[in-house]
């Protein structure tokens, strides 16, 4: 498969996780008062993240001849996806909007979709390409 089909791929597995935890999370908060100290918003931005994660993934998984900048660029293409929402809905309803958030959080998920991509390729290395422990780099002796 090509980088750039695996790309969108990757956008799509990670909006799978992260666009219905990003609409919860925002449900979360709107509700209740005091969302951001609940452990449940704590347990979606994990779900976000590991669906930056699962694009990286897909993308090498896909594509490996792929670079792991790919991988990053379709998680904070995810998240940038998901954030646009946010910020019309926000800008509609006349709510504030912390700026300096959206590029540090898109950075934060573009390396989580480093490091499911880099998991992809030590996965296939390790466990598919049938190279055993002393071949992977443990150092230790097969005798």
């Amino acid at each position: 498969m090509s980088t750039s089909a695996a790309f969108r791929q990757g956008v799509l597995t990670a909006l799978v996780l992260a666009l219905p935890a990003g609409i919860l999370n925002q449900l979360l908060e709107n509700s209740t008062g005091d969302g951001a100290n609940s452990p449940w918003t704590k347990l979606l931005w994990m779900v976000i993240l590991f669906g930056g994660a699962a694009g990286g993934f897909a993308v090498m998984r896909l594509a490996p001849s792929s670079r792991l900048s790919a991988a990053a660029g379709a998680a904070a293409t995810a998240y940038g996806i998901v954030q646009t929402i946010g910020v019309v809905r926000r800008l509609l309803t006349d709510q504030p909007i912390s700026w300096l958030a959206f590029p540090l959080l898109a950075l934060l998920m573009a390396t989580c979709g480093m490091l499911g991509g880099a998991f992809e390729r030590r996965w296939e290395r390790n466990y598919l390409s049938g190279v055993d422990d002393s071949e992977a780099g443990t150092g230790e002796d097969p005798t």
